[in-house]
């Protein structure tokens, strides 16, 4: 049986800025490489044919003359051949850098229309198209007729759509179209959530980006690896990515002091993930009732995580007991202050969690504890 071994990737977003961590964006875009050189790692561990990225090999369309020969390194570096099809983010506009005459010869760029390429000796079509604007909202797969006699692979980035009068901005196609083009596999990018469907002997997936960028790209997030054959397809998710994001509240009930709440966050999180919450990516909401007036100082308690986590920023959506009462009684501007939250919570009492953090906030300011860099 004739057997070719590929791994797919789409979405790596190259060069992305990371604006929900600023912080750790320079160091985020260095393991965006690193990144891609374990995707060629893996190509060469299972011996590949080939390695196909579909879509967003990077973030924008204008691409730092640096970056771009940093992959053309890495590609070139390779012992197996390389297929890209641009994507909405990198189309192969006229001064695109897939235009660029630094590209290594085992690295071919699908820069428009349905085009396809034969392996020599592998008995195997590699079909493919690219974006050439950043907006494609006819479908850019024209009629084509595979060989039968051959391998027939299919790549492209594209938004998989419900039915054909469904709107889309990404070169849509329906299910109901890849599965009448006679393809053995087909290989997506676009969406960065890992999808994968085997009807029959055809397999089609999108296997999501490969490194999160943000708290809307949590967990795991990896490649497809396999064999894809004549009658015979069998991929597989691999994990890639160097952080994994997570968003999640941990329940603080009780504490009070800094310490007592490093240790409660930590617990929880060693819980889920193990040791490697050290090296993960959060953004905490911090929830539960604490002691009469405790409020948390976000900044110490971020200060004092950070010092064996990664990253962490945190939300403090905790409550705590206040006598309201006794500070309405209270003649200064403080006073008036709360006196005046109270009043929006009588006629507003949809709204009274929301009053009451301003409250905390408010007394806080009034003690000189509120940070700026805490309003958040």
């Amino acid at each position: 049986m004739r057997i070719l071994k590929i791994v797919h990737t789409a979405d790596l977003h190259l060069g992305s800025y990371f604006t929900s961590t600023p912080e750790i964006a320079a160091q985020r875009r260095s393991e965006q490489l690193d990144t891609l050189r374990s995707i060629v790692s893996l190509c060469e561990e299972n011996t590949a044919d080939a390695l196909l990225i579909c879509g967003d090999l990077f973030d924008s369309m204008r691409v730092e003359p640096q970056l771009v020969r940093e992959v053309q390194d890495i590609l070139g570096a390779c012992g197996f051949l390389v297929f890209i099809t641009p994507g909405n983010h990198d189309p192969a506009t006229p001064d695109s850098c897939y235009m660029d005459e630094g590209w290594p010869e085992n690295v071919h760029i699908f820069k428009g229309g349905i085009e396809r390429v034969d392996l020599d000796g592998k008995k195997t079509s590699i079909w493919g198209l690219g974006f050439r604007h950043s907006i494609e909202v006819d479908s850019l797969l024209t009629d084509f007729k595979p060989d039968d006699n051959y391998i027939n692979i299919l790549m492209m980035h594209s938004e998989l759509v419900p039915d054909d009068s469904a709107e889309s901005r990404y070169n849509p196609i329906t299910k109901e179209r890849l599965l009448s083009l006679g393809m053995d596999y087909c290989a997506l990018g676009h969406i960065h959530k890992a999808q994968a469907e085997q009807v029959g002997e055809f397999m089609f997936v999108n296997p999501g980006c490969p490194e999160g960028r943000g708290f809307d790209e949590l967990g795991d997030k990896g490649v497809y690896a396999g064999h894809v054959g004549k009658g015979f397809v069998h991929m597989e998710f691999v994990s890639t990515c160097k952080r994994k994001y997570f968003a999640e509240r941990v329940d603080v009930s009780g504490c009070s002091v800094v310490s007592e709440f490093c240790d409660k966050i930590t617990a929880a999180l060693s819980k889920t993930s193990g040791d490697e919450y050290l090296n993960n990516i959060y953004s905490l909401t911090l929830i539960g009732a604490l002691p009469k007036g405790i409020m948390p100082d976000i900044q110490a308690i971020t200060k004092k995580l950070m010092e064996t986590m990664h990253y962490v920023k945190l939300t403090d959506m905790t409550t705590t007991e206040l006598d309201i009462n006794a500070l309405m009684k209270d003649n200064s501007l403080r006073g008036a202050f709360v006196r005046n939250i109270v009043s929006k919570i009588e006629k507003d009492e949809r709204g009274r969690d929301k009053y009451l953090r301003a409250l905390l906030y408010g007394l806080r300011a009034f003690d000189g504890e509120v940070k700026i860099h805490e309003d958040n």
